[in-house]
């Protein structure tokens, strides 16, 4: 009898601790979109979102540098790891030439890895269908501020 019960103790224990390790594999994936399609309205709300085209449209696969689009909703240091297909993929590195701020805070664009360098600033819910010459194709990471 003690047996039983202590072995329903401990299935219960184990199914709480997978619920918890599925609900937050559910959510660290859930920060990250790729390739949401056109239009400014594809980004979803509370998300940063970048295409590769001005006018948010979202390109194609090209020399080894993956464009297209992409969406987040936590700060991002190094925009060439993302979804890496191959060691010469760029992901979203220095391809950017649209964005749309579809959060409550500001958002500023970096033209190197881990927030250096030029400083390109995006207020709450502003849309940019074609950046400044001179940070279009440079953003590298972003992050609130």
């Amino acid at each position: 009898m003690k047996l039983s019960k202590n072995l329903a103790k401990l299935s219960l224990v184990t199914a709480a601790a997978v619920g918890l390790l599925v609900t937050g594999a559910t959510s660290a994936s859930a920060t990250n979109v790729y390739n949401m399609g056109h239009g400014a309205g594809s980004c979803p709300s509370g998300y940063i979102c970048l295409w590769s085209e001005g006018n948010f449209i979202e390109g194609t696969f090209y020399n080894n540098a993956k464009f297209g689009a992409f969406a987040s909703d936590q700060n991002t240091g190094d925009m060439g790891k993302l979804q890496k297909v191959s060691s010469t993929d760029k992901g979203m590195q220095d391809i950017a030439s649209s964005v749309v701020n579809n959060t409550g805070s500001h958002i500023c664009f970096y033209e190197h890895n881990n927030y250096g360098g030029a400083e390109f600033k995006v207020g709450p819910h502003e849309q940019w269908p074609s950046l400044p010459s001179w940070i279009n194709d440079k953003i590298s990471s972003f992050k609130y501020c």
